[in-house]
């Protein structure tokens, strides 16, 4: 019997991803040796809870990631440090929007190959975001 759960949940996960994909669209490229899967892996061990708003900061010479950890009960935002990797390991970041769905979704691309989706909060600075970094825009 145990066989038989774990083929229904395997299966059920497997159709709510493939939703999410739909809806959303891919959300990672490359391993996670990769830069982008680097990003990941250091988001979930961050801390025993996944910031659910991270700041995104770009350089001359570092691509920053500050994470907001304050408590529920604090009513400011408190950041602190991340992830971060070399301004020219970042090739660019792409505003890449496809449908209502995924408004405010751009891709930081890395010379890996490697890229992860992040949104932005108010999703109409993402193509003014990616535009003032002074990288490439749109993309493939």
């Amino acid at each position: 019997m145990d066989r038989f759960e774990n083929a229904m949940e395997a299966s059920e996960r497997a159709i709510d991803n493939g939703l999410l994909r739909a809806a959303h669209g891919k959300a990672l490229h490359g391993g996670w040796d990769g830069q982008a899967g680097q990003f990941l892996v250091a988001h979930y061990s961050a801390a025993y809870v996944p910031a659910v708003t991270l700041m995104l900061a770009v350089t001359d010479r570092r691509v920053l990631v500050l994470a907001d950890r304050a408590k529920l009960w604090q009513f400011k935002r408190v950041y602190v440090h991340q992830w971060e990797a070399p301004r020219a390991s970042v090739t660019e970041i792409r505003a890449t929007p496809k449908g209502l769905v995924q408004r405010g979704r751009f891709e930081l691309a890395f010379t890996d190959g490697s890229w992860i989706a992040l949104t932005a909060s108010v999703p109409t600075h993402a193509a003014p975001f990616a535009a003032r970094v002074g990288l490439r825009e749109g993309g493939p």
